[in-house]
């Protein structure tokens, strides 16, 4: 299957990074805030802040009682003691601790000793990043595709683009209702009159508060349609 992130090291490399130790773990090269979701159901047994070079880092134990570790997390969503289920969001990727340049490391602890997390990559690939799929609106997964793909444009590009509509709608909107304030304004004031005019008690006490409330909404609604 197409992986999604790149392998920038293997498990048991050495590399000068390291001074000579071997990896113990796989690492995964992910932009920085890349979602990450647990591979496994099992209890948050550590959440660990630069130790050991790790930076951010979280320690899950599942019902084998092996233990995945998340390393260099720029935020951890998670905390000591905390269940989880299988794909529950546990922080974001990042580039914290002992790292040079933004990435996932990822570990894997079998009976208190470090084994090849390697069989798990696929698992940790689907895992991480968005899982249920890019959402624009309530539309997800392959309508998001469909639709990026017949406009030319990136789900970032395709919701800046809304925000854009919708505050251009906006501004619009409140231009019309500042027009609409004026004439309401203008023929209730005039109606009040007549009525105060023709006997009504208290018109023309009414059409000056109307007055005053038609001048404030204007006055609130020109600032919003500049």
């Amino acid at each position: 299957m197409p992986m999604k992130f790149r392998v920038s090291s293997q498990f048991g490399a050495l590399e000068e990074i390291r001074n000579g130790r071997i990896h113990n773990g796989i690492d995964l090269a992910m932009p920085k805030g890349t979602e990450l979701h647990s591979i496994a159901s099992g209890t948050v047994e550590r959440v660990v802040n630069n130790i050991g070079g790790l930076g951010k880092g979280v320690y899950i134990k599942d019902g084998n009682g092996d233990v995945q570790i998340y390393g260099h997390l720029d935020q951890v969503s998670v905390k000591e003691g905390a269940h989880i289920d299988v794909g529950d969001l546990i922080g974001f990727s990042g580039n914290t601790g002992h790292s040079t340049g933004p990435h996932l490391h990822f570990g894997l602890m079998h009976d208190s000793q470090y084994a090849d997390p390697t069989p798990l990559l696929n698992t940790v690939q689907h895992y991480s990043g968005e899982i249920a799929g890019p959402s624009i609106l309530g539309v997800k997964g392959p309508a998001m595709w469909i639709i990026e793909k017949a406009t030319g444009h990136t789900q970032g590009e395709i919701i800046s683009s809304a925000k854009t509509h919708i505050i251009d709608w906006l501004h619009a909107a409140a231009s019309v209702a500042f027009d609409l304030s004026f004439g309401i304004g203008l023929i209730g004031c005039a109606a009040l009159i007549i009525l105060g005019v023709a006997g009504l008690k208290d018109g023309f006490r009414w059409s000056g508060l109307l007055f005053v409330a038609s001048s404030v909404i204007r006055m609130l609604l020109g600032g919003a349609a500049q």
